[in-house]
Protein backbone atom coordinates (compact mmCIF):
# COMPACT_ATOMS: atom_id res chain seq x y z
CA UNK A 1 0.00 0.00 0.00
CA UNK A 2 1.42 3.35 -1.07
CA UNK A 3 1.67 5.70 1.84
CA UNK A 4 1.18 9.46 1.76
CA UNK A 5 4.84 9.86 2.69
CA UNK A 6 5.90 7.90 -0.42
CA UNK A 7 3.63 9.94 -2.67
CA UNK A 8 5.07 13.17 -1.25
CA UNK A 9 8.62 11.97 -1.81
CA UNK A 10 7.81 11.11 -5.41
CA UNK A 11 6.36 14.55 -6.06
CA UNK A 12 9.48 16.15 -4.64
CA UNK A 13 11.64 14.11 -7.01
CA UNK A 14 9.52 15.14 -10.01
CA UNK A 15 9.75 18.85 -9.02
CA UNK A 16 13.52 18.68 -8.56
CA UNK A 17 13.95 16.97 -11.94
CA UNK A 18 11.87 19.65 -13.65
CA UNK A 19 13.95 22.40 -12.09
CA UNK A 20 17.17 20.68 -13.19
CA UNK A 21 16.00 20.35 -16.80
CA UNK A 22 14.83 23.96 -16.86
CA UNK A 23 18.21 25.13 -15.63
CA UNK A 24 20.03 23.22 -18.39
CA UNK A 25 17.88 24.62 -21.17
CA UNK A 26 19.28 27.63 -23.08
CA UNK A 27 17.58 30.92 -22.29
CA UNK A 28 15.71 32.50 -25.21
CA UNK A 29 17.96 34.80 -27.26
CA UNK A 30 16.83 38.42 -27.54
CA UNK A 31 16.91 39.86 -31.04
CA UNK A 32 19.71 42.46 -31.15
CA UNK A 33 18.66 45.98 -32.12
CA UNK A 34 19.25 46.45 -35.82
CA UNK A 35 20.93 49.65 -37.08
CA UNK A 36 18.75 51.84 -39.28
CA UNK A 37 18.79 51.05 -42.97
CA UNK A 38 21.05 53.22 -45.15
CA UNK A 39 18.00 54.94 -46.59
CA UNK A 40 16.89 55.92 -43.07
CA UNK A 41 20.34 57.29 -42.24
CA UNK A 42 20.39 59.34 -45.44
CA UNK A 43 16.94 60.71 -44.72
CA UNK A 44 18.03 61.69 -41.21
CA UNK A 45 21.14 63.47 -42.46
CA UNK A 46 19.13 65.28 -45.11
CA UNK A 47 16.62 66.36 -42.46
CA UNK A 48 19.39 67.77 -40.25
CA UNK A 49 20.95 69.60 -43.21
CA UNK A 50 17.60 71.10 -44.13
CA UNK A 51 17.28 72.44 -40.59
CA UNK A 52 20.72 74.07 -40.68
CA UNK A 53 20.16 75.56 -44.13
CA UNK A 54 16.76 77.27 -44.13
CA UNK A 55 15.28 78.15 -47.49
CA UNK A 56 16.13 81.70 -48.51
CA UNK A 57 14.22 83.88 -50.92
CA UNK A 58 15.75 84.45 -54.34
CA UNK A 59 18.00 87.52 -54.25
CA UNK A 60 17.27 90.63 -56.28
CA UNK A 61 19.85 92.59 -58.22
CA UNK A 62 19.32 95.54 -55.88
CA UNK A 63 20.09 93.38 -52.83
CA UNK A 64 23.30 92.17 -54.44
CA UNK A 65 24.26 95.71 -55.44
CA UNK A 66 23.85 96.95 -51.86
CA UNK A 67 26.06 94.15 -50.56
CA UNK A 68 28.74 94.90 -53.16
CA UNK A 69 28.73 98.60 -52.16
CA UNK A 70 29.15 97.71 -48.48
CA UNK A 71 32.28 95.69 -49.20
CA UNK A 72 33.87 97.61 -52.06
CA UNK A 73 32.78 101.16 -51.14
CA UNK A 74 31.67 101.90 -54.72
CA UNK A 75 35.08 101.08 -56.23
CA UNK A 76 33.37 98.53 -58.51
CA UNK A 77 30.04 98.22 -60.32
CA UNK A 78 28.03 95.16 -61.32
CA UNK A 79 28.58 94.31 -64.99
CA UNK A 80 25.18 94.93 -66.59
CA UNK A 81 26.38 93.44 -69.90
CA UNK A 82 26.97 89.99 -68.44
CA UNK A 83 24.13 87.47 -68.16
CA UNK A 84 23.98 86.15 -65.52
CA UNK A 85 25.81 88.78 -63.51
CA UNK A 86 25.48 87.01 -60.19
CA UNK A 87 25.15 83.42 -58.92
CA UNK A 88 24.30 81.93 -55.54
CA UNK A 89 25.58 78.70 -54.01
CA UNK A 90 27.54 77.26 -51.11
CA UNK A 91 30.93 77.68 -52.75
CA UNK A 92 33.13 77.09 -49.69
CA UNK A 93 31.07 74.19 -48.34
CA UNK A 94 30.16 75.63 -44.92
CA UNK A 95 26.37 75.24 -45.37
CA UNK A 96 25.84 78.99 -45.64
CA UNK A 97 24.73 80.64 -48.88
CA UNK A 98 27.38 82.64 -50.80
CA UNK A 99 27.02 84.98 -53.77
CA UNK A 100 29.35 85.39 -56.78
CA UNK A 101 29.07 88.68 -58.68
CA UNK A 102 30.51 89.79 -62.03
CA UNK A 103 32.04 93.26 -61.62
CA UNK A 104 33.94 96.01 -63.39
CA UNK A 105 36.16 98.67 -61.83
CA UNK A 106 34.24 101.92 -61.29
CA UNK A 107 35.40 104.92 -63.30
CA UNK A 108 38.05 106.95 -61.51
CA UNK A 109 38.37 104.52 -58.56
CA UNK A 110 41.18 102.27 -59.78
CA UNK A 111 43.72 103.55 -57.24
CA UNK A 112 41.40 102.57 -54.37
CA UNK A 113 40.78 99.16 -55.91
CA UNK A 114 44.56 98.62 -56.07
CA UNK A 115 45.19 99.60 -52.44
CA UNK A 116 47.90 97.63 -50.66
CA UNK A 117 45.78 96.13 -47.88
CA UNK A 118 42.15 95.86 -49.05
CA UNK A 119 39.19 94.20 -47.35
CA UNK A 120 39.21 91.37 -49.89
CA UNK A 121 41.53 88.60 -51.08
CA UNK A 122 42.73 89.26 -54.64
CA UNK A 123 43.83 86.36 -56.82
CA UNK A 124 44.36 85.34 -60.46
CA UNK A 125 43.47 81.61 -60.45
CA UNK A 126 43.81 81.02 -64.19
CA UNK A 127 47.13 82.83 -64.44
CA UNK A 128 48.46 80.93 -61.41
CA UNK A 129 47.44 77.61 -62.95
CA UNK A 130 49.07 78.38 -66.30
CA UNK A 131 52.23 79.74 -64.67
CA UNK A 132 52.55 76.56 -62.61
CA UNK A 133 52.08 74.48 -65.75
CA UNK A 134 54.76 76.51 -67.54
CA UNK A 135 57.10 76.10 -64.56
CA UNK A 136 56.76 72.34 -64.88
CA UNK A 137 58.08 72.66 -68.44
CA UNK A 138 60.62 75.40 -67.75
CA UNK A 139 61.83 76.27 -64.21
CA UNK A 140 62.36 79.90 -65.29
CA UNK A 141 58.61 80.39 -65.06
CA UNK A 142 58.45 79.23 -61.43
CA UNK A 143 57.20 81.71 -58.87
CA UNK A 144 56.45 81.57 -55.18
CA UNK A 145 52.95 81.26 -53.76
CA UNK A 146 51.16 84.56 -52.97
CA UNK A 147 51.75 85.86 -49.45
CA UNK A 148 48.77 87.87 -48.13
CA UNK A 149 50.96 89.42 -45.42
CA UNK A 150 52.91 91.18 -48.18
CA UNK A 151 49.79 93.06 -49.30
CA UNK A 152 47.78 92.89 -52.50
CA UNK A 153 50.00 91.99 -55.46
CA UNK A 154 47.30 91.78 -58.15
CA UNK A 155 47.08 95.00 -60.17
CA UNK A 156 43.63 95.65 -61.60
CA UNK A 157 43.06 97.57 -64.83
CA UNK A 158 40.09 99.62 -65.97
CA UNK A 159 39.16 97.10 -68.66
CA UNK A 160 39.08 94.13 -66.27
CA UNK A 161 36.02 91.95 -65.76
CA UNK A 162 36.19 90.61 -62.21
CA UNK A 163 34.42 87.98 -60.15
CA UNK A 164 33.77 88.64 -56.46
CA UNK A 165 32.72 85.73 -54.26
CA UNK A 166 31.22 86.88 -50.96
CA UNK A 167 31.03 84.15 -48.35
CA UNK A 168 27.91 83.79 -46.24
CA UNK A 169 27.61 83.50 -42.50
CA UNK A 170 25.04 81.47 -40.59
CA UNK A 171 21.43 81.05 -41.62
CA UNK A 172 21.24 84.40 -43.45
CA UNK A 173 24.19 83.59 -45.69
CA UNK A 174 25.74 86.47 -47.60
CA UNK A 175 22.89 88.75 -46.49
CA UNK A 176 24.17 88.68 -42.90
CA UNK A 177 25.70 92.07 -41.98
CA UNK A 178 28.74 90.22 -40.57
CA UNK A 179 29.34 88.36 -43.84
CA UNK A 180 32.18 90.32 -45.41
CA UNK A 181 34.89 87.81 -46.36
CA UNK A 182 35.33 88.30 -50.09
CA UNK A 183 37.57 86.83 -52.79
CA UNK A 184 38.13 89.11 -55.79
CA UNK A 185 39.26 87.12 -58.83
CA UNK A 186 40.78 88.51 -62.01
CA UNK A 187 40.78 86.85 -65.44
CA UNK A 188 38.24 84.11 -64.67
CA UNK A 189 34.98 85.40 -66.15
CA UNK A 190 34.20 83.39 -69.26
CA UNK A 191 30.91 82.32 -70.78
CA UNK A 192 28.01 80.10 -69.66
CA UNK A 193 28.56 80.73 -65.96
CA UNK A 194 26.37 78.63 -63.70
CA UNK A 195 26.39 77.09 -60.24
CA UNK A 196 27.00 73.34 -60.16
CA UNK A 197 26.81 71.14 -57.07
CA UNK A 198 29.86 69.14 -56.08
CA UNK A 199 28.02 65.88 -56.78
CA UNK A 200 27.10 67.06 -60.27
CA UNK A 201 30.68 68.16 -60.94
CA UNK A 202 32.05 64.79 -59.88
CA UNK A 203 29.53 63.08 -62.13
CA UNK A 204 30.24 65.31 -65.15
CA UNK A 205 34.03 65.05 -64.81
CA UNK A 206 34.17 61.43 -63.61
CA UNK A 207 36.26 60.40 -66.61
CA UNK A 208 38.73 63.25 -66.11
CA UNK A 209 41.57 62.12 -63.88
CA UNK A 210 42.91 63.42 -61.65
CA UNK A 211 40.34 65.74 -60.08
CA UNK A 212 41.08 68.35 -57.40
CA UNK A 213 39.44 68.17 -53.96
CA UNK A 214 36.02 69.87 -54.09
CA UNK A 215 34.69 71.45 -50.88
CA UNK A 216 31.35 72.87 -52.05
CA UNK A 217 29.42 74.04 -55.09
CA UNK A 218 31.52 75.07 -58.09
CA UNK A 219 31.15 77.75 -60.75
CA UNK A 220 31.17 76.04 -64.11
CA UNK A 221 31.98 78.02 -67.26
CA UNK A 222 33.91 78.05 -70.52
CA UNK A 223 37.26 79.82 -70.17
CA UNK A 224 40.14 79.95 -72.69
CA UNK A 225 38.17 77.52 -74.82
CA UNK A 226 38.01 74.93 -72.04
CA UNK A 227 34.98 73.82 -70.03
CA UNK A 228 35.92 73.75 -66.37
CA UNK A 229 35.09 75.26 -63.04
CA UNK A 230 36.20 77.55 -60.23
CA UNK A 231 36.31 75.77 -56.89
CA UNK A 232 37.22 76.51 -53.30
CA UNK A 233 40.48 74.70 -52.52
CA UNK A 234 40.39 74.88 -48.73
CA UNK A 235 41.42 78.54 -48.38
CA UNK A 236 41.55 80.07 -51.86
CA UNK A 237 39.80 79.67 -55.21
CA UNK A 238 41.40 77.78 -58.08
CA UNK A 239 40.56 77.08 -61.71
CA UNK A 240 40.20 73.53 -63.01
CA UNK A 241 39.92 72.20 -66.52
CA UNK A 242 40.94 68.72 -67.67
CA UNK A 243 43.53 69.99 -70.15
CA UNK A 244 45.56 72.27 -67.91
CA UNK A 245 45.14 70.88 -64.41
CA UNK A 246 48.05 69.07 -62.80
CA UNK A 247 47.96 67.93 -59.15
CA UNK A 248 51.30 69.54 -58.43
CA UNK A 249 50.05 72.84 -59.89
CA UNK A 250 47.35 73.15 -57.23
CA UNK A 251 48.48 75.93 -54.93
CA UNK A 252 48.67 75.41 -51.17
CA UNK A 253 46.51 77.46 -48.81
CA UNK A 254 48.07 80.82 -48.00
CA UNK A 255 47.77 80.06 -44.30
CA UNK A 256 45.90 77.46 -42.34
CA UNK A 257 43.60 79.86 -40.50
CA UNK A 258 41.74 80.63 -43.71
CA UNK A 259 40.53 77.08 -44.17
CA UNK A 260 36.75 76.84 -43.80
CA UNK A 261 36.44 80.49 -42.88
CA UNK A 262 33.48 82.60 -43.96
Amino acid sequence: MVTARAIGAGCNIIVLASLFLAGCAKPPQANPEQPPAPQQVAASVQSEKTQTMPALTAPTLEEVRRKVDVIFKETVVIDANHDPNFLIGDFNGDESQDVAVVLRPAAGRLAELNQEFPNWIAREPLKELLMAKSAALDPRFARSSPNPAAGQTVRFEQSDVLLAIIHGQGSQGWRDPQATQTHLLRGVVGSNLRTQTSKAALRVYRTSKPLPPIFGDVIQEVLIGQTGFLHFAGALYEWYDPKNYKPESSSMPAHSTMSKTR
